[in-house]
């Protein structure tokens, strides 16, 4: 298989919930604020942005999911599911940083 090729299931690169964790890097700053921020910086997101920020961080208990899993529970193609990713994140982080 031809390494800039799909895999069969339509995914050129893996794709999992689980990551590595480097104890000795600086923590994500993105991440600690969402995660600890107030339930109210969320009111600014679209209701799909808010579901897809929830599952991919796992904030307020939702376990933490990889895109490829939010494409199949939402049934909506990845493009969909990254630009919800992306438009959240860039609110939140002009909310965080006002």
């Amino acid at each position: 298989m031809n390494a800039f090729m799909p895999a069969e299931d339509g995914w050129p690169y893996p794709d999992s919930a689980v990551e590595n964790v480097d104890f000795s890097a600086e923590p994500d700053d993105d991440l600690i604020s969402i995660r600890s921020a107030s339930p109210q910086l969320y009111n600014s997101l679209d209701p799909l942005e808010r579901q897809v920020l929830g599952a991919r961080f796992g904030i307020d208990g939702v376990p933490v999911r990889s895109v490829k899993q939010l494409c199949n529970d939402l049934q909506v193609p990845r493009s969909v599911v990254h630009h919800a990713l992306g438009s959240g994140l860039t609110k939140l982080r002009l909310r965080l940083s006002t």
